[in-house]
């Protein structure tokens, strides 16, 4: 039986909030011939100690724009004193393939989701960067 007090590393967990992030974009590449691209935010969390990258989720794919405002918005749990890695893909979506090797790649931004939380107004603004 527990009393007032008594700790049980076992069954403690490290503090976390939800956070809601929402993703826009401006002036992205355009590499679509007779429209303009058709974006997706493809965002990707790496695990403490782990270099691999894991595919946390999608946005919607967004119809012949430069400047998207996704409307689908990723959920997660921000653990406080951890380091967690983030990294925002962005591609002109060119089929129904949901394999992203079948689109093209417009560029990424990498952050923690310290900074953004951290950031005044809960706000980041970041430059894509364009790799090829």
């Amino acid at each position: 039986m527990a009393s007032v007090g008594d700790f049980n590393v076992l069954s403690s967990s490290i503090p976390a909030t939800k956070v809601e992030l929402s993703v826009s974009c401006r002036n992205l590449l355009d590499r679509d011939t007779f429209s303009k691209s058709d974006p997706i935010c493809v965002l990707y969390t790496q695990a403490i100690g782990n270099k691999e990258w894991r595919e946390f989720g999608r946005t919607e794919v967004i119809d012949n724009t430069l400047n998207p405002d996704f409307v689908r918005k990723f959920i997660m749990d921000y653990f406080f004193e951890e380091r967690e890695n983030l990294r925002f893909d962005f591609y002109d979506v060119d089929s129904k393939s949901p394999n992203l090797s079948k689109h093209d790649f417009l560029g990424q931004m990498f952050c923690t989701l310290g900074e953004i939380v951290g950031s005044q107004g809960s706000r980041l603004e970041k430059s894509i960067v364009i790799r090829f």
